[in-house]
C-alpha cells in the first residue's frame, strides 16, 4: 500500500475513533501554525521599526507602532505554544480512542471469522502476532500524537513558503523541492524499514521469543536446569534473534544511500538561498524587516523535510494499520471498520436462571468433504452421519482418521469444503447461537489462570441459580473433594503464580474441564462432546467418571471420542471412521457380531489387557482397567 493510501486509511481511523477530537485537534493545529508564521512576519517588522522609532523619539507615531508590534509579538509568542499544548491534550484523548479502535480491529480479526482455520495458517498467524506485537510498541502508541505534531510542522512550513514567495518566486520553490526530495527518500527508507521489521516479526522473531521464554518462564525451569540447557538455549536465542534482525539491518543500510545524496542536495540549495538573501540585503534590494523575516522563514522550510521521531512514529503507525487492513481484507472483513459487536460480548451467553429447559439437539452431516490446506489428501470425502436428539454416540478410529476434525467441523471451527453440517437444522459455522449449543471438552483443553468459579462458568453471568448449578456440575464431574481442598473455595485462582492461588494435578484439571461442560448443559447446550475425556485420570477414576457420565447425560445428545474402546462400549451407538467415511455403525454388541474393524480393534486391545492381567494374576475385568494407561494407539 502506497504512503498516500496509508495516510488516508489512518485519517479514516482517526475520524471513526472520535470526530469531535479530530475537529478540535485540527482547529488548534491550524491556529498554532498561523500564530507561528505570523510571529515570523511581525517580529521582522518589529526589528525593522527600531531605527525609525529611534530617529523620531519617544511618543512619536513610529515609537507607538513599535510598541504595538512588541505587544503583538508577545501575544503570538504565547498563543502558538498554548494552542500546541491544547492540541496535544486533545491528541492524547484521541489517541486513547484510536488505540481502542485498533485493538478492537485486532481482536475481531482473531475472533470474528467463524472457525479457526486462519489461526492455524502459519502465514496468517505470523501476520497477526506481528501486528499485535507492533501495536503494543511505544512508537505505535505515539503515532496519533505525532500525526498532529507532524501536521503542525507541515502547515508551519506552508506558511513560511507563502512568506518567502513575497521575496522570490523561484528560490523558495527550489528550497521546498530540495526538502521534499530529502523527505521522500527518508520516508521510503522508513517505510521499508518498518515494513521489513513487521515481516520479520513473524516466524523468525517468534522462534527467538520462544527460546527466550524457555530461559525465563517458570514452567520450563526444572528441565532447563536439570539438563543444563541454559548456555545452549542462550546461544541459540542469540543466533536466532541476530539472524532475524540481520535482514532488517542490511535492508536499512542498503536503502540509506539515497538519503545521503538528498541531504547533500538540500545543504547546497540552502547555502545558495542564504547567499542570495545576503547579496540582496548588501545591495539594498531587501529591507531590514524583509531580511529578518526571510532569514527566519528559510529555516522553517525544513518542515517539508524529514522530522525525525515524529515521522518515524507516523510511519510505524500507518504501516501497522495498513497491514492490519490488508489481513482483514484477505479474511473477507471490512478493512477499517469493526462489526457492531465483538464475538463473545457480555450478555450473549444465557444464565442458568434464563434456561428453563435443556433440549437435546439433532446432528446431521450430509455429504461432507474436508481437507487441510497443508495436506494433499482429504480427511473426509462424502461423510454422512445423523445423530438423533438424545442419543449417545461413540466415535472411534485409528490415529489420523479424522476424529478430532469431525468435532471441529461440528463446532463450526472449520467450514467443510462441500456438504453441510447442521445442528437442529442450523449451521454452526455461521450462527453463534447454534455454536453455543455444543459443549466440548477437548483433550488439550485450556487451563485458565482464573478462579475455580470462572473456570467452570467461563464468562456466563453469575445469577442466583449459578451457585447451585456450579455445585451440581462439579459434583457430576466427581470434583467435589477438590473444592474442599482449595484454600478460598470457588474463589481460588488455579495457578501458583498468584497470591493464595493453587496449581492442580492433571486429573483435577480434567474434572474442572468436565464440570465446565456439564455447566454448559445447564445454560442451554444441547450437545456434549468429550474428546479423550479421561486421558489424565487413573483407571478407577475413569470407570467412576464413565458410569457417572452415562447417568448425567441420559437423554442428552452426547458424542464421545476415544481410542479406548472400553470407554465407548456403553454408548447407545458407535461409529468407526476410516478413510474419510463411516465404515461401521451400530451398538457395541452389533459391531462385535459383525466381525469388522471395530471387533478386530476391540479384541486386539482386550487381548493385551488380558495378557497383562494374567501376568499380574488379576481378573480380566481388573486388567481391563489396570492397564488402560499402558495402551498404545490403535494404529499400532
Amino acid at each position: 500500500m502506497s504512503s498516500s493510501r496509508r495516510l488516508v486509511l489512518h485519517a479514516r481511523l482517526l475520524w471513526r475513533a472520535s470526530p469531535v477530537y479530530v475537529v478540535l485537534c485540527l482547529l488548534l493545529t491550524l491556529l498554532s501554525a498561523a500564530a507561528t508564521v505570523s510571529l515570523l512576519v511581525v517580529s521582522g517588522h518589529l526589528v525593522g521599526s527600531f531605527a525609525e522609532a529611534y530617529r523620531q523619539g519617544p511618543g512619536s507615531q513610529a515609537a507607538s507602532e513599535t510598541w504595538r508590534l512588541m505587544v503583538l509579538v508577545g501575544v503570538l509568542f504565547v498563543l502558538a505554544p498554548v494552542c500546541q499544548v491544547g492540541m496535544e491534550a486533545c491528541a492524547n484523548a484521541l489517541s486513547a480512542r484510536y488505540l481502542v479502535l485498533v485493538f478492537d480491529l485486532l481482536a475481531e480479526t482473531a475472533l470474528a471469522p467463524h472457525g479457526i482455520a486462519h489461526l492455524e495458517d502459519p502465514e496468517k498467524t505470523s501476520q497477526l502476532e506481528g501486528l499485535v506485537t507492533a501495536s503494543r510498541d511505544w512508537s505505535f502508541m505515539q503515532g496519533v500524537l505525532s500525526t498532529w505534531q507532524l501536521l503542525l510542522v507541515r502547515l508551519t512550513g506552508l506558511g513560511a513558503l507563502g512568506v518567502l514567495l513575497t521575496w522570490s518566486w523561484w528560490a523558495p520553490l527550489l528550497l521546498v523541492g530540495a526538502w521534499l526530495l530529502l523527505s521522500r527518500t527518508f520516508r521510503r527508507w522508513m517505510d521499508s524499514a518498518t515494513d521489513n521489521l513487521l515481516d520479520v516479526t513473524g516466524n523468525d522473531r517468534r522462534k527467538a521469543a520462544y527460546l527466550r521464554s524457555l530461559l525465563m518462564d517458570r514452567s520450563f525451569a526444572k528441565e532447563v536446569r536439570l539438563f543444563g540447557l541454559s548456555d545452549f538455549l542462550a546461544a541459540r536465542y542469540r543466533r536466532t534473534w541476530l539472524a532475524a534482525m540481520q535482514l532488517v539491518w542490511s535492508n536499512r543500510n542498503r536503502t540509506l544511500g539515497p538519503v545521503g545524496w538528498a541531504t547533500l542536495v538540500m545543504l547546497l540549495v540552502n547555502a545558495g538561498a542564504f547567499a542570495l538573501l545576503g547579496r540582496e540585503a548588501w545591495t539594498g534590494a531587501l529591507s531590514v524587516a524583509g531580511l529578518v523575516t526571510m532569514a527566519q522563514a528559510i529555516p522553517q522550510l525544513e518542515n517539508f523535510g524529514p522530522v525525525g521521531d515524529m515521522q518515524m512514529y507516523v510511519a510505524r503507525n500507518t504501516a501497522v494499520v495498513a497491514q492490519l487492513a490488508q489481513l482483514r481484507g484477505e479474511l473477507g472483513m471490512a478493512r477499517s471498520r469493526p462489526g457492531p459487536d465483538l464475538p463473545g460480548a457480555p450478555g450473549e451467553v444465557p444464565t442458568a436462571d434464563e434456561v428453563t429447559q435443556v433440549a437435546p439437539a439433532e446432528i446431521v452431516l450430509d455429504d461432507v468433504s474436508f481437507g487441510y490446506p497443508t495436506r494433499e489428501d482429504q480427511v473426509f470425502s462424502g461423510l454422512d452421519l445423523r445423530v438423533p436428539a438424545g442419543q449417545s454416540l461413540g466415535v472411534v478410529g485409528v490415529n489420523g482418521a479424522g476424529k478430532s476434525t469431525l468435532i471441529k467441523l461440528l463446532c463450526g471451527l472449520y467450514a467443510p469444503d462441500s456438504g453441510t453440517v447442521r445442528i437442529d437444522g442450523r449451521n454452526p459455522m455461521a450462527d453463534d447461537a447454534t455454536r453455543r449449543r455444543v459443549a466440548v471438552i477437548f483433550q488439550d483443553f485450556v487451563r485458565y489462570q482464573l478462579s475455580l468459579r470462572d473456570n467452570v462458568l467461563l464468562g456466563a453471568d453469575d445469577g442466583p441459580e449459578s451457585s447451585r448449578a456450579l455445585s451440581r456440575a462439579l459434583d457430576e464431574a466427581s470434583g467435589t473433594p477438590l473444592l474442599k481442598r482449595l484454600p478460598q473455595g470457588w474463589g481460588t485462582v488455579l495457578s501458583a503464580e498468584y497470591d493464595h492461588g493453587q496449581d492442580l494435578s492433571g486429573g483435577q484439571w480434567q474434572r474442572v474441564a468436565l464440570a465446565r461442560a456439564f455447566s454448559a448443559l445447564d445454560r442451554g447446550a444441547g450437545v456434549l462432546v468429550l474428546d479423550e475425556p479421561t486421558a489424565a485420570l487413573d483407571v478407577r477414576a475413569e470407570k467412576e467418571l464413565f458410569d457417572r457420565f452415562l447417568e448425567v447425560t441420559h437423554g442428552m445428545t452426547s458424542i464421545l471420542v476415544s481410542h479406548r474402546l472400553s470407554s465407548v462400549r456403553h454408548a447407545d451407538r458407535i461409529v468407526v471412521v476410516d478413510e474419510g467415511r463411516v465404515v461401521e455403525d451400530g451398538s457395541h454388541e452389533e459391531l462385535m457380531r459383525a466381525e469388522g474393524p471395530y471387533a478386530q480393534m476391540f479384541r486386539l486391545q482386550a487381548a493385551r489387557f488380558t495378557e497383562c492381567g494374567d501376568h499380574h494374576g488379576g481378573s480380566p475385568h481388573d486388567s481391563d482397567h489396570a492397564t488402560a494407561h499402558e495402551e498404545d494407539d490403535l494404529s499400532a
